[in-house]
């Protein structure tokens, strides 16, 4: 079974057409989230126990779809380093305080202590941001 270039190729220019084209609207301002007055954005990081990498990753996994549904949740968004997989951030915008403080008290942000519970190490925390531009 070989592996058909020319299909790829064509695929691959079709897409960075498209992503060209994404581009070009996102130079005339779209890139640039326009944020509510009030908004709060935050990275909260985690640091999973080295053997316990796949189950931090699973519970951390399970708030992504949970929040995003939640009112004033404008961003949500996991990611794992490429350099220390046992390292989580979770980057997150809210279009307010009072949003932030109710997703710490959704029933899955209560749920997750126990699911972490004995499986992260130091080196976490959470830190605010200001959007400057």
């Amino acid at each position: 079974m070989g592996i058909d270039r020319r299909a790829m190729l064509t695929t691959g220019a079709a897409l960075a057409g498209a992503s060209i084209l994404g581009g070009e609207a996102m130079a005339d301002g779209a890139g640039r989230p326009e944020l509510p007055e009030g908004a709060v954005v935050l990275t909260a990081k985690v640091k999973a126990k080295a053997d316990e990498v796949e189950a931090v990753k699973e519970a951390l996994l399970s708030l992504v779809g949970p929040t995003r549904k939640e009112e004033g949740c404008l961003c949500y968004n996991l990611h794992q380093s490429k350099s220390d997989p046992t390292e989580f951030v979770f980057y997150e915008q809210w279009a307010s305080q009072a949003a932030l403080d109710a997703h710490g008290k959704a029933p899955h942000m209560k749920a997750l202590g126990a699911k972490l519970k004995d499986r992260t190490d130091k080196g976490g925390g959470v830190a605010f941001y200001k959007l400057l531009g």
